[in-house]
């Protein structure tokens, strides 16, 4: 009986084959929890129509050691949009770079607008315009 497992014919040695990185996934969870971290920014769960995604999401790439951030995020109606998303990224740049050690040269925020009833840690003690 031999110690060694072979690898099957045709296949690559382990360390042509390619790289796991799980930096990429866990820097996307962090920019993710930043973002709720932000007063105004809730989370939306993706629910069960096929369209929708839960939010906040994140997807993060990096161009050398520098990540670049995308984000998703939500807020329920009436907010400062422009404020908010501000505050989301400067907050979210310097949280995630905080606590993962990355440096993130820019993160991208899109901000959607969701229903107070959708949204998850959002405040119903609001003002209401009739």
């Amino acid at each position: 009986m031999s110690d060694t497992i072979e690898a099957p014919a045709g296949l690559a040695p382990a360390e042509e084959r390619g790289t796991l990185d799980v930096r990429t996934k866990a820097l996307e969870h962090l920019v993710a929890h930043a973002a709720l971290q932000v007063p105004g920014c809730v989370a939306r769960p993706a629910g069960l129509h096929p369209l929708t995604r839960s939010l906040p999401s994140a997807s993060v790439t990096f161009r050398g050691s520098v990540a670049v951030a995308d984000l998703h995020a939500a807020a329920t109606w009436p907010c400062r949009v422009q404020e908010l998303a501000t505050t989301i990224r400067d907050t979210v740049r310097a949280e995630a770079s905080r606590l993962s050690g990355t440096d993130i040269g820019r993160v991208d925020v899109t901000l959607h607008v969701v229903p107070v009833d959708e949204a998850v840690g959002a405040t119903t003690s609001q003002r209401r315009v009739l």
